[in-house]
């Protein structure tokens, strides 16, 4: 990369770039290597210094980081497994549809992909329901790892789920 904004770009360039690589490595039948990201300038900008000021706090108040680890992306993965998260994406994302944790898991994706599903579940009720909080069945159905930093973005509407 010529330059990353640490707070935005490297955040979504490293997960992007990793989810290409994995399935890129599942269409192949490869088995997944290593990522190594290279920036020839990093930055913060200063509308975002406050938010990197907090996470680094975090950080330093932070004895045991948290280690969840994630199942590796099924080797049945193909264009129609992407294409069929579009679908759902799109009507959850346009609120043409709402889903019960339950309604998810006998979706016709893998539960690597349900994860996903449950997400896109957790974006709809935030942006179109009018509650204070994600249901608890959608929360409780998410991955450990999920649930703690949905907690850590929106603590509010999370408060309902199973601890973690």
């Amino acid at each position: 990369m010529r330059a990353n904004d640490l707070d935005c770009g490297l955040l979504s360039d490293v997960f992007s770039f990793t989810m290409i690589q994995e399935y890129a490595a599942v269409q192949l039948g490869l088995e997944l290597g290593t990522y190594t990201h290279f920036i020839g300038s990093a930055h913060v900008n200063d509308t975002n210094a406050g938010r990197v000021k907090k996470v680094l706090n975090e950080a330093d108040v932070r004895r045991h980081p948290q280690h969840f680890p994630f199942p590796a992306m099924p080797a049945g993965t193909n264009a129609g497994t992407i294409t069929r998260l579009l679908e759902l994406e799109e009507l959850m994302r346009t609120n043409k549809v709402q889903y019960r944790a339950e309604d998810i898991a006998r979706l016709d994706v893998d539960a690597y992909w349900q994860q996903v599903v449950l997400l896109f579940e957790v974006y709809r009720q935030i942006e179109h329901d009018e509650t204070d909080t994600v249901s608890r069945d959608v929360l409780d159905a998410l991955h450990p790892g999920l649930r703690w930093l949905l907690r850590h973005r929106w603590p509010a509407c999370a408060t309902t789920g199973a601890e973690q």
